[in-house]
């Protein structure tokens, strides 16, 4: 990419799509490892009290998660499958038309599942009393990146292709420590970037809050019937 980048541009770009993510991982692998090993009767007590008997959590719940489940996989597949490795079976085009298809669609369900949990965690009383301020943060924080997901994906629908592609190369330099591969977001929207940092964001709390309960034992926790608590967190 034939471009004049000054210095100051060259290390905002370095340090928050170069440098961040690797500290985000590994903060994230840190923090999970501790947690599971140090904190592993917390993350049991997040998850048993996380569902109750109330409407908003019954659908918001099971919408929420497993939508969140076909997103997080299609991330992986579109951003770091090779191209090799698909463009027998499918173009670019036809990958990017089923990242807007699909992604949007997990996308919408997720939104809906998030805002229903959102809604009830700040107007459910009981509930909203006993949730501390990084309980009601990290709901608003999914709630924004999921919004601004579909956003990025509306836009997607409405650029060039090149455009999209220039996402996947830089996921892919940064899977192989490539340090300059920043360069491939010069050009991306601005609402590309927020969500890549937001993303990096929920990485770093990630091992410290009640997402926990997501990989603690989490078919259990999506499977299991709808238990009612008595003290009202989550």
């Amino acid at each position: 990419m034939e471009q004049q980048i000054s210095a100051t541009t060259a290390w905002i770009y370095s340090v928050l799509f170069a440098f961040l993510p690797y500290v985000a991982f590994g903060i994230f692998i840190a923090g999970l490892i501790w947690r599971i090993r140090h904190a592993n009767p917390t993350i049991q007590a997040l998850s048993t009290q996380f569902l109750s008997n109330d409407k908003m959590i019954k659908w918001g719940s099971p919408l929420f998660h497993f939508a969140v489940i076909g997103v997080f996989f299609g991330h992986i597949f579109g951003l770091l499958a090779p191209e090799p490795l698909y463009i027998w079976l499918m173009s670019n085009e036809t990958k990017r038309l089923l990242a807007i298809i699909m992604g949007g669609a997990a996308g919408i369900v997720a939104l809906a599942g998030i805002t229903l949990m959102m809604v009830r965690r700040f107007t459910n009383e009981r509930v909203s009393v006993r949730s501390s301020f990084a309980d009601k943060a990290i709901v608003v924080l999914i709630f924004v990146q999921i919004l601004t997901g579909l956003l990025g994906t509306y836009v997607t629908s409405q650029s060039p292709l090149e455009s999209y592609m220039t996402i996947d190369h830089w996921a892919q330099g940064l899977f192989i420590f490539k340090p300059d591969s920043w360069i491939h977001l010069l050009d991306t929207s601005l609402i590309h970037k927020i969500h890549i940092l937001l993303g990096f964001l929920i990485v770093i709390v990630f091992p410290f809050t009640k997402l926990m309960h997501m990989v603690a034992t989490p078919l259990q926790y999506l499977f299991r019937p709808n238990k009612v608590i008595n003290n009202g967190s989550l």
